[in-house]
């Protein structure tokens, strides 16, 4: 029995093989292919109105607000120097001395040269009062009474220049004594006793720095020109201090440095405990004031090029740069001032990198920006 069952299966396995052989496949058709888009997929945001707070940071150092070179107006030896490096003076303190001899022996010289001028003045007033009572008396003509009033001119003459020249000899003696011009910390000593002060090139002897008045430097981008103002709020962290130094903007340069391509701002640092030192490290945290009701974008909708700044709307299906003028900046939201108003939709994302003026784009997602930033 099994016998049979076998060749009856091996029989009906023959037959299955060859009618699967002898029948010919039919061909299947080819799935169709789908057109490709060519269009780029882009993300957009709407532009809102809204309140924007920007915060700008950037490192800069602190410098003494006011740093003098000290050097001598009148030449010779220097006889004493009073400070040294670290030292702190107050206005007028006496900082090193010249060897006085010299000038006091022509503040001397100049006193009798005076004192010559006065006899001769006195003299010829003597003389002219002479004349004129000889002159009443017609023995004198009167061509000699005007030659010895001239005289008595040059004589008042000679005795001015006289003054002057013991004036500048005083003047030039008390140089002699060089003081201090403001408050301030010695900040280098370059020369000694015994050293010969010349006056040209003039002989610098000490550098003094204000100490108790610094001034926090920082360099701002020129694409952020607009951004600071005076009086603006300001943060320093200095490394080693547990707070920060609260200060407001004290200065905003005009010029834009041709290299860098930034603008200088300055602020203000009190240093009344001589706790900071200039030329530390300093990072700043300026908080300009925070402007309502503007039309804000996403930050990284404006691109950027050749000085110009620009957002991409859609329209028609295709990405139109849109030319914009920017206000204030915070770490999400740009301010603009013109070119595009709320209700707007601009393109975001990765895609904004590589999109060219005109290209298909298709909107697959949209995202919606921060009213207040």
């Amino acid at each position: 029995m099994r016998m049979q069952q076998w060749k009856w299966w091996s029989g009906a396995l023959l037959i299955g093989l060859a009618l699967a052989c002898g029948e010919p496949r039919k061909s299947e058709a080819p799935a169709p292919v789908a057109a490709a888009d060519p269009s780029l997929e882009v993300a957009t945001a709407t532009v809102t109105r809204g309140t924007i707070q920007p915060r700008l940071t950037a490192a800069g150092s602190l410098v003494a607000r006011r740093q003098s070179e000290i050097g001598t107006e009148v030449q010779g030896k220097i006889e004493h120097v009073f400070v040294d490096v670290g030292d702190r003076v107050e206005q007028g303190a006496s900082l090193f001395q010249i060897d006085p001899s010299s000038y006091e022996a022509q503040l001397a010289q100049a006193r009798a040269g005076a004192d010559l001028a006065r006899a001769e003045r006195l003299q010829v007033e003597a003389d002219l009062e002479r004349a004129q009572a000889l002159r009443s008396k017609n023995v004198m003509a009167e061509q000699q009474i005007e030659k010895v009033r001239t005289g008595l001119e040059v004589a008042k003459a000679h005795e001015r220049q006289a003054a002057q020249l013991v004036e500048l000899a005083r003047l030039n003696l008390a140089r002699t004594l060089v003081r201090a011009p403001y408050a301030a910390s010695v900040a280098a000593r370059l020369a000694d006793e015994g050293t010969t002060a010349r006056t040209a090139p003039q002989t610098i002897v000490l550098v003094l720095q204000e100490a108790s008045l610094l001034e926090a430097q920082v360099a701002i981008p020129e694409s952020q020109l607009h951004l600071v103002q005076l009086g603006d709020p300001a943060a320093l962290r200095v490394q080693g201090l547990a707070d920060p130094i609260e200060t407001r903007v004290s200065s905003v340069s005009d010029a834009i440095d041709p290299v860098t391509r930034t603008y200088l701002v300055k602020m203000d640092v009190p240093n009344p405990e001589h706790r900071l030192k200039s030329g530390v490290f300093v990072h700043v945290e300026i908080t300009p004031q925070r402007a309502s009701e503007v039309v804000l974008v996403p930050r990284q909708a404006v691109r950027s090029e050749d000085g110009e700044s620009r957002v991409f709307v859609v329209r028609d299906g295709r990405a139109e740069p849109v030319p914009v003028r920017i206000g204030l900046v915070s770490e999400t939201s740009a301010e603009i001032v013109s070119g595009v108003k709320p209700g707007d939709e601009v393109i975001v994302g990765d895609a904004l990198s590589s999109l060219a003026a005109g290209q298909r784009v298709r909107v697959v997602q949209a995202a919606q920006p921060e009213a207040r930033t």
